[in-house]
């Protein structure tokens, strides 16, 4: 039993190695583009600040040493202005004090070293707990699952802290329930011995509530994975365990956020005077003229939150919806680990410790819901749902004891439909996060309304919030079957649609729409027929060569999120495609145009 587990700890030996070589020698640089965006940005100069200056602080030389890192602005970097007039990163600095030293030692490839230990350790975790009670084959099988059968892998090529978080995570879990969970346990001696003395003596519960109080700090919705520990104590009655585990707790993370209140002046790294800086125009401190105050930006405290995302109930049921089901988020297409985790225990006899941890996920899930309504996925940049590696572990610890291979088959098949090409080429699907939904079978599933604001097409600036002729009114193009819109008059107003491909779209205003006309100019072809689909209604037009055509729509559906936002389904498509240049010998138009469509809209009324 003990050699063939140190068989399968050396084939996760390998794997780190692996992983290691990888970080250490990749060209990082090349790899990311030469950019860098949001919090990849914001957290490469902060690590790097503390590991060539030892602070948060931001300064102009932290720019200069960006830049002779990577080619491009730093675009979407935080930071917030403290009484003193200092600036500093405003994001929680806990993941970025762990990285700097690796940072200080391997530069920019320190980040990935810093994983590849995280991940080891990850994985070495996971097949220590599940051994205990399971065949050590099964047991490596279904942590290697959880990690490359779902795109949790993916964020260990990324500069922030998700990776992190998920580790942190597991580790409390691991050190909670390695001791209530465990199967029959061979007596080791010497070093091995220590380590497993360790794990089942209380000192691993108290390491545990010591790394949840880092794990909050680092994000906030973590203060959840406390009750499960404190209220496993209560129930066995064990009050001064209980007191010494939530002492302990409260310690790491009211200490933390008081050095935060030391450094910054706030406790908050979130609130107070906080700003995000894309690059126009410049960076504070970048020229003597740019200050805080004159470069541009766009606010972004936490102060007055709730008052700015107040929305309709509908929001939240929908989200709750869309958070297991979403085209781009749906945790039953990136992470089905978790659903067969889910499935599995709600089929099999449950443990207390198991109902403790369904609690905690299913109020962490509606915490993310609730709280950030519009954006409980991590923003339009993130691959599927980032927020949810913080919830991710609990999947893995709520699954039966005694590992099956059917469950681990399923979830890689279920792998191979819907994330394969994520996994394949992971950095390519981190650039361009939304690539793998425009194709069957994701193109399939329900889209996010309620994140209008924060898809993943948004980050191709052509595709989102395109003015359509009146005020207050964007299209949101969904997939990749629209043309750019160039300078000429014609498509001043209006887009052609790519090819005989159906164009989808989401329309958003900030009012009722009375009356909606779609124009239509048909493509070269002498005979072509136009579908469109709105708000649930569908229509069709036949046009002639270069012909002009029309439908209007009294819409049936509208998705409202609060008194301003309405959100409308729509999509066009021409039966014919054509490449004028290719057909008529007058023409140069090489594109492969499908039908040129513009808006309409008569509002119901019109805001100020």
């Amino acid at each position: 039993m003990l050699a063939e587990k140190r068989t399968y700890q050396i084939i996760i030996l390998f794997i780190f190695v692996f992983a290691l070589g990888a970080a250490l020698f990749s060209n990082l640089q090349a790899l990311q583009r030469n950019f860098l965006f949001a919090d990849e940005a914001v957290y490469f100069m902060m690590t790097d600040s503390l590991a060539q200056d030892g602070d948060i602080e931001y300064t102009r030389n932290d720019l200069i040493r960006y830049y002779r890192v990577f080619n491009t602005d730093p675009k979407g970097i935080f930071l917030k202005k403290a009484k003193d007039g200092k600036l500093f990163y405003a994001k929680s600095w806990a993941y970025s004090l762990f990285t700097a030293p690796f940072v200080k030692v391997f530069q920019v490839n320190g980040f990935l070293v810093f994983h590849s230990i995280l991940l080891g350790l990850i994985l070495l975790m996971g097949f220590t707990y599940a051994s205990s009670s399971s065949q050590s084959a099964p047991a490596l099988l279904s942590v290697l699952t959880f990690l490359f059968g779902s795109v949790a892998a993916v964020y260990f090529l990324w500069l922030q802290p998700d990776f992190f978080n998920l580790f942190l995570v597991f580790a409390v879990l691991f050190l909670w329930l390695y001791k209530h969970t465990r199967g029959e346990i061979q007596e080791g001696s010497g070093s091995r011995g220590r380590v497993q003395a360790f794990l089942l003596s209380d000192a691993s519960d108290y390491l545990a509530c010591a790394l949840a109080g880092l794990a909050v700090f680092s994000k906030l919705p973590n203060l959840a994975l406390m009750g499960p520990l404190v209220l496993y104590t209560l129930i066995e009655k064990r009050w001064l365990k209980a007191a010494l585990k939530i002492a302990i707790f409260l310690t790491v993370a009211a200490s933390l956020f008081g050095i935060n209140q030391w450094i910054t002046g706030e406790w908050n790294y979130q609130g107070g005077d906080r700003k995000t800086f894309y690059g126009q125009g410049g960076y504070p401190l970048e020229k003597e003229h740019l200050t805080f105050e004159t470069a541009q930006a766009g606010i972004m405290s936490s102060e007055g939150y709730f008052q700015r995302h107040r929305y309709y109930p509908r929001v939240y049921l929908s989200n709750f919806f869309y958070y297991f089901f979403g085209r781009f988020t749906g945790i039953t297409w990136y992470f089905f680990p978790a659903i067969m985790a889910l499935i599995l225990f709600l089929a099999r006899r449950k443990r207390l410790y198991q109902w403790l941890l369904f609690i905690t996920l299913a109020g962490e899930i509606l915490i993310f819901i609730f709280l950030m309504p519009d954006n409980y996925a991590g923003g339009g940049g993130a691959v599927a749902n980032r927020y949810f590696l913080s919830i991710y572990p609990l999947f893995f610890f709520l699954a039966p004891r005694k590992i099956e291979i059917k469950p681990i088959a399923v979830s890689w098949v279920m792998a191979s439909l819907f994330i394969a090409q994520i996994l394949i080429n992971p950095l390519l699907h981190s650039h361009f996060p939304s690539t793998h939904a425009k194709r069957f079978p994701l193109k399939l599933m329900p889209v996010e309304l309620t994140l209008i604001n924060n898809l993943p097409t948004n980050a191709h600036p052509p595709a989102q919030k395109q003015s359509v002729g009146i005020k207050y009114a964007w299209l949101y193009f969904l997939d990749d079957n629209f043309i750019q819109r160039t300078t000429s008059e014609l498509e001043r107003d209006g887009f052609w649609t790519r090819g005989p491909h159906r164009a989808e779209m989401l329309l958003k205003t900030f009012y009722p729409i009375k009356e909606i006309t779609f124009r239509f100019l048909n493509n070269p072809r002498l005979s072509n027929t136009v579908t469109v689909s709105f708000a649930g209604e569908t229509k069709q037009v036949s046009l002639g060569y270069k012909e002009w055509g029309s439908v209007t729509f009294t819409p049936r559906k509208v998705f409202r999120m609060n008194e301003w936002i309405h959100l409308y389904t729509l999509s066009v498509r021409a039966a014919k495609g054509s490449i004028p240049h290719y057909e008529e010998e007058e023409l140069d138009e090489r594109r492969y145009l499908g039908v040129y469509f513009e808006v309409d809209i008569v509002p119901v009324y019109m805001p100020d």
